[in-house]
């Protein structure tokens, strides 16, 4: 989503005329505010601004910030549905788009989407992603009690990755580079004889934000629903309860 979008209001020194704000238009206009601001930032009072409309006229749309922020998370889920590829046959590659699709979401707008990982949106486009991902989950092979369970493994831990690289993105530059530098300095200038282990696999260290993390971490749960679906037996396949 850019930062000034095709039919976004822009700024005048009048307000815009009565009723013609939309909730899309605010959610727009909300991601303008949140990507620079923060959202801390992100107030009626500056959405207004930001929209030249008084800020009362949001509350016809919004009950209140936290209906506009669900509304947001929403949106994340949109944008990353946005350009996913229709289900082929491979589930594990469906999964893996699905979650990297994400996880790229939510660093275009670090700022909100260091904010969002713990929220139900409850909203459509969180519905389209969960449906999308109990698919995967099910055309693997595993039984539906399996199914919610591992779902909820996986859902958490894309967000919850995609949230904390997003809260690394959006740290100031110098505090974030101090951050890197740590550990190709700091970790590697400890004893060999008090930290044997950070000696020899410190040279090794990944780069905080090297893309290949995340996907390791996602590929780890594709590998446990393998692992799982093939713990299953012809004769002793789990029952309600998902046990083997």
């Amino acid at each position: 989503m850019s930062t000034r979008e095709k039919g976004a209001p822009k700024k005048r020194g009048h307000r815009l005329p009565r009723n013609s704000l939309s909730p899309e238009l605010i959610v727009r206009a909300a991601f303008r505010v949140a990507d620079a601001s923060g959202v801390d930032g992100l107030t009626f009072q500056t959405l207004g601004a930001e929209l030249n409309a008084h800020p009362t006229a949001i509350y016809r749309h919004f009950r209140n910030k936290d209906d506009l922020f669900l509304a947001l998370i929403d949106a994340l889920h949109a944008e990353a549905l946005r350009d996913l590829p229709a289900p082929t046959e491979d589930w594990a590659a469906d999964l893996m788009r699905i979650a990297v699709h994400t996880h790229e979401a939510f660093l275009r707008h670090p700022r909100l989407g260091a904010m969002a990982a713990a929220r139900t949106a409850r909203r459509e486009n969180e519905f389209r992603s969960v449906e999308l991902k109990l698919d995967c989950m099910r055309r693997a092979g595993l039984t539906d009690d399996d199914a919610a369970h591992y779902y909820r493994v996986f859902a958490d831990l894309v967000l919850g990755y995609s949230a904390m690289d997003a809260s690394l993105a959006a740290l100031p530059s110098d505090i974030r580079e101090a951050d890197f530098r740590s550990w190709t300095v700091d970790y590697l200038a400890l004893s060999s004889d008090e930290y044997p282990n950070i000696a020899a696999v410190g040279p090794r260290f990944v780069a905080l934000d090297d893309p290949r993390n995340f996907r390791t971490a996602v590929q780890a749960i594709i590998d446990a629903v393998r692992a799982r679906v093939a713990s299953y037996s012809t004769s002793t396949r789990p029952g309600s309860d998902g046990q083997a």
